[in-house]
């Protein structure tokens, strides 16, 4: 089946455009054309062929439906899922903003109070999930969301079991990531929720110190499994000031190459987060805005570049969305990828319609997938169509209100003057 922009999935589901890609599958946005919203479209395609299989097909479904029974608010909703011509699909809510992995890569270490949010959010779920019998089995900073209100969202639940072990090894897929899989899943035992929670304590090492728990990311995987079978994660207790010296500990305990002396979700651990996580979603929302708000600043500027080049080459400048990631442990977030899937796909002709679809966002408050859109329209309009053209300007009066909304009003104020100028131009040429 064709899974480009344009096609759509067991007839309802409306692909946008590729999100991601992964040893299991691709996600793609998409539109439910029976609901109207938008959602996230899994395909793994790793498993084309189930539906010739009915036992695997059907546990499939069993395994997706006891997913779809956790609810709380730090794991992903699901919505549905089936098969389309022997391949199975997921149905998923878009998660808005950024990774954890992205926003460590951007800002460094976080402060102790975002750090305890962060896992405490994470334990919730994660208990909630183990509740339901499900296990998430690939607990690491890309697969931990963080919307614009400093809410956390696990996701990428237990793809292992939903996919089956068999379809595992003829992908020869490593299940889990050897910077934050626990030792004993390395060697190969069953999930368990302890070895959730390695995840966990590795997240936890990577958010206090701004490095990866087991050394540089560019050394080979056979060294990194050697380090996790060996001396494990270095202790933190007593290696970072100013850190509380209660989460260094918990740090420890949840990476201990041991599962028995790794400390349970609930109960104390839960407490002691609470105690150390005041303040920690304010800043952690404050910190998302501010990305978002820089990001849409730089957008800004390079918007002004482009105006004076119109001969931009766009194929040779923006990679092509299926390209390969180039580093696994930091793939792009839902407004990275949606910018770049707009760029490598926009024209003239299509210009205005993402222009629509950015308004929608930004009279919906989705103001980072709108920032993305427009950074990406408005450059093709300003290069194809001219900066004093209907489509152009409208998109720039967009692009200023995103602009002031997300706390840039300085910025905002400069772009309309742009555009009043172009409009003042363009009267006074009508005359």
């Amino acid at each position: 089946m064709d899974y480009g922009e344009g096609a759509t999935v067991a007839g309802r589901y409306r692909l946008f455009g590729l999100l991601g890609r992964g040893g299991m599958g691709v996600v793609h946005e998409a539109e439910d054309t029976r609901l109207g919203r938008r959602v996230a479209v899994k395909v793994l395609t790793a498993v084309e062929g189930l539906a010739e299989d009915g036992e695997a097909r059907d546990r499939f479904l069993r395994e997706a439906r006891a997913l779809a029974r956790i609810e709380h608010p730090a794991v992903v909703t699901l919505y549905d899922a089936g098969l389309v011509e022997g391949t199975p699909y997921l149905v998923m809510q878009v998660l808005d903003g950024l990774s954890l992995a992205e926003l460590v890569q951007r800002t460094g270490p976080l402060p102790a109070p975002v750090v305890a949010q962060v896992a405490l959010d994470v334990v919730r779920g994660l208990a909630a999930a183990h509740e339901s019998g499900v296990l998430h089995r690939d607990v690491k900073p890309s697969n931990i969301g963080i919307n614009h209100g400093g809410h956390v969202v696990l996701h990428d639940f237990g793809l292992a079991r939903l996919a089956g072990e068999r379809a595992i090894t003829r992908t020869g897929e490593l299940v889990g990531t050897p910077q934050f899989m626990a030792p004993e899943a390395i060697r190969g035992a069953a999930p368990s929720p302890a070895a959730d929670l390695y995840g966990l304590g590795a997240c936890m090492y990577l958010m206090l110190t701004g490095e990866l728990p087991l050394g540089d990311a560019t050394v080979d995987y056979g060294a990194i499994v050697d380090r996790a079978l060996g001396d494990g994660v270095p202790r933190l207790a007593g290696r970072l000031q100013g850190s509380p010296r209660e989460l260094l500990d918990l740090v420890d305990r949840l990476c201990a190459q041991d599962p028995a002396d790794r400390p349970g979700p609930t109960g104390t651990t839960e407490e002691m987060l609470e105690r150390h996580a005041d303040g920690g979603r304010d800043t952690l929302a404050a910190l998302l805005a501010g990305q978002v708000r820089d990001e849409a600043v730089r957008s800004l500027h390079e918007a002004a570049a482009v105006a004076e080049e119109p001969e931009y080459d766009w194929e040779e400048a923006v990679p092509h969305p299926r390209a390969e990631l180039a580093d696994p442990l930091h793939p792009p977030t839902l407004s990275d990828a949606t910018r770049r899937i707009v760029l490598s796909s926009m024209t003239p002709q299509n210009a205005l319609s993402r222009q629509r679809e950015a308004v929608n966002l930004v009279l919906r408050g989705e103001l980072q997938e709108a920032a993305q859109m427009l950074a990406a329209v408005v450059p093709v309009c300003l290069s194809s169509l001219g900066p004093a053209h209907p489509t152009t300007l409208i998109s720039q009066y967009w692009q200023a209100v995103c602009l002031a909304r997300l706390g840039a009003g300085d910025k905002a104020v400069e772009l309309l003057a742009r555009v009043n100028r172009q409009v003042d131009q363009r009267r006074g040429s009508e005359r």
